[in-house]
């Protein structure tokens, strides 16, 4: 393949993420997944029929040989199902925009995946996780009020820290996450609600944040916490906590997810408050128990901490 007619193939998926940006609202990391996923498969065409000049010359058997090359490379199940799910969805675009006749994706089947309910924070832990900042400082207030936020709402971590201090709507006790068509408008709990007040008039001006403006949850240097600085964080309550196995911040959303549905809200109602696209996605919380983590007791020594 020539580099102009490379150029011209390799536009399109340039094309189909901006579309995926603009009109569909996708998140940056959705958009760096399909992105890496829909690379992957545009260089193994090249590699493996250099001769190819447009998407259209693609065909079932070389969509074939490439599910062949990613079990050859020991992907998991579920990576090649993402990764077909891509390609599907780009083909559609293709033939949507008249790119295309023909989509060959049509009847390419993804790999059977065994969905099972995930580990997630039994109520008790959760009251132990939310109590664990218990230090007055500006540090411990701004922590309890993420912690609180993420059981209250379910939100996505990338979605906690993009939330700006003008998505909080104090009088109506509501957030509202992402834009566009993923935009939804969340309500808090009361101790979310308070947790949050308490927060900002207490403790965010001190990291030197703009009074009016800017991130709604910051670093010590006013700055938005990124999603390396909430998992340390998280990280650190989870030990102090005494609960035993891997907590990362999507447990606060599995766990405020399956506790919802526990408490009787509906599938459709829990779809909406998680942002799921598909509620096949939602149904997941829904198939059985989940499993629970395990607390560790705390020592005498760690009991008579200060």
């Amino acid at each position: 393949m020539n580099h102009e007619a490379e150029t011209c193939v390799e536009s399109f998926i340039e094309q189909y993420l901006e579309y995926l940006a603009a009109e569909k609202g996708y998140a940056e990391n959705t958009l760096a997944a399909y992105r890496n996923d829909l690379r992957q498969f545009y260089l193994f065409v090249v590699n493996t029929r250099p001769d190819i000049t447009s998407w259209a010359r693609v065909d079932s058997l070389l969509l074939q040989a490439y599910l062949l090359d990613l079990k050859a490379r020991r992907y998991s199940a579920s990576s090649v199902a993402r990764k077909v799910a891509a390609l599907k969805s780009f083909y559609f675009y293709l033939t949507q925009r008249h790119v295309l006749a023909v989509n060959p994706t049509l009847d390419l089947d993804p790999p059977r995946v065994s969905k099972t309910p995930p580990r997630t924070l039994n109520p008790e832990q959760v009251t132990a996780l939310l109590n664990a900042p218990a230090e007055p400082t500006p540090k411990g207030l701004r922590d309890r009020a993420m912690l609180e936020v993420m059981y209250a709402t379910g939100l996505r971590v990338t979605e906690l820290v993009t939330l700006q201090l003008t998505d909080f709507n104090a009088a109506a006790r509501t957030l509202r996450v992402g834009r566009g068509l993923q935009e939804r408008t969340l309500e808090l709990t009361n101790a979310a609600h308070t947790a949050l007040e308490i927060y900002l008039a207490r403790s965010r001006a001190n990291f030197g944040a703009p009074p009016d403006s800017g991130a709604l949850f910051v670093n010590p240097r006013g700055e938005p916490l990124t999603r390396q600085g909430v998992w340390l964080i998280l990280k650190h309550y989870v030990a102090q906590a005494g609960i035993e196995g891997a907590v990362t911040p999507h447990s606060l959303r599995h766990a405020f997810a399956t506790h919802r549905l526990q408490e009787g809200s509906s599938l459709q109602d829990v779809q909406r408050l998680l942002g799921h696209a598909h509620i096949s996605s939602t149904q997941l919380y829904n198939r059985g128990q989940a499993t629970a983590l395990t607390v560790r007791p705390k020592s005498d020594l760690e009991l008579h901490e200060p």
